[in-house]
């Protein structure tokens, strides 16, 4: 990891004493990582999910160290994907079942973990030069082609959550929007032409407008055949899942495509900028808001709001993130996704990485 980065400090009012991205990353290591490069969630019985190891993937790049990059994927190919990711979809949960035994805790994928991985292992081979990934990767990218996109009349190719036959209802599917990042499918579809990633890119604004109907993105919704929409069977709420919708909009180039997603989402905007508490819950079929959200939900809206020019609103939310921090822990609380949230959103907000209009990564200690 290279010395400079401990240098950097958070975007957030310096007058604060905010922590650096730096601090932030030890924190989640020392707290949410063993040895071994497994992501752990300690609240959920210790268990590792593929989404924990993409992203803990991705923060390794991000900070250069290809030692612990390595460690983390060859975890994930050992214990989630029978040991080639090329050739296996990783499952997507994995922790100590009820006899006892440490193993796979499910046999289905998850299809936003398995698009991260392949972006982050084609990143890998463009920044480090070391084509391996990209071999990896491109056997991923058949894999997630061949058993988590499907083709819907009026839609084209559409990304599924997963592998598993209980996302198809009725004459549709469900979706999870979160799970489509602008930029990683934007990436996906400059370095494999040949597959789904530009025409599903593409069909973003329309599906993000069918979701939104008040500015809101939702978990979960159902793309039907000949082009309709529909409610999800787990409901029209916003939350967890939906939270990422505005993180990965906000860091997206400003392209024809994210400025229509920008404008589908700005339901969220409004409401921050009245004062109100980030919700931890939005009714999206009426915009009516519940609970207040924890502090990864507030970083996760700092680049949306900067994307938009809201400079009050993201100063409100980076004082709210700052009150939450614990410097003796390096972390902010004991929750495995708020960090993660606050790694992605606090990285981009300090510069340590970008996203060009072809959805390649730029990183700090790249060179030109």
């Amino acid at each position: 990891m290279l010395i400079g980065l401990l240098l950097l400090s958070c975007s957030m009012d310096a007058r604060a004493g905010p922590p650096t991205w730096t601090n932030l990353w030890h924190g989640f290591q020392n707290h949410f990582m063993d040895t071994q490069g497994r992501v752990i969630d300690p609240l959920d019985g210790g268990i590792t999910t593929s989404e924990g190891q993409a992203y803990g993937l991705f923060f390794a790049l991000v900070a250069n160290d290809r030692v612990l990059f390595q460690r983390i994927l060859q975890w994930t190919q050992n214990n989630l994907a029978r040991g080639d990711l090329s050739r296996h979809l990783p499952i997507w949960r994995w922790g100590r079942a009820a006899d006892g035994h440490w193993g796979p805790l499910s046999s289905e994928s998850a299809s936003d973990a398995d698009l991260w991985l392949a972006y982050t292992l084609l990143s890998a081979a463009s920044l480090w030069h070391d084509p391996h990934y990209a071999t990896i990767a491109q056997g991923l990218l058949r894999q997630i082609e061949r058993h988590e996109v499907v083709h819907l009349n009026g839609w084209g190719p559409v990304l599924t959550p997963g592998d598993g036959p209980y996302w198809r209802v009725d004459d549709g599917f469900v979706v999870n929007p979160s799970y489509l990042p602008p930029f990683v499918l934007a990436g996906l579809a400059h370095w494999d032409r040949a597959g789904p990633w530009s025409a599903i890119y593409g069909g973003l604004p329309r599906l993000f407008t069918f979701a939104d109907p008040h500015g809101f993105a939702p978990d979960w919704f159902v793309l039907r055949n000949h082009g309709g929409f529909a409610v999800a069977p787990q409901g029209p709420e916003g939350s967890y899942n939906a939270i990422r919708c505005y993180l990965w909009a906000g860091m997206s180039a400003r392209d024809a495509v994210n400025l229509a997603i920008l404008h589908a989402l700005r339901g969220m905007a409004m409401l921050v900028e009245k004062g109100a508490p980030v919700p931890e819950q939005v009714d999206t079929l009426d915009g009516k808001t519940s609970g207040h959200g924890p502090p990864g939900f507030a970083a996760a809206l700092l680049p949306y709001l900067r994307q938009l020019g809201d400079t009050s609103a993201r100063e409100r939310l980076s004082d709210r993130i700052y009150a939450a921090w614990n410097p003796s822990e390096n972390r902010f609380g004991p929750h495995y996704y708020d960090n993660a949230l606050a790694l992605f959103a606090l990285g981009y907000m300090d510069g340590l990485y970008r996203f060009h209009a072809d959805g390649t990564l730029w990183v700090f200690w790249a060179k030109p």
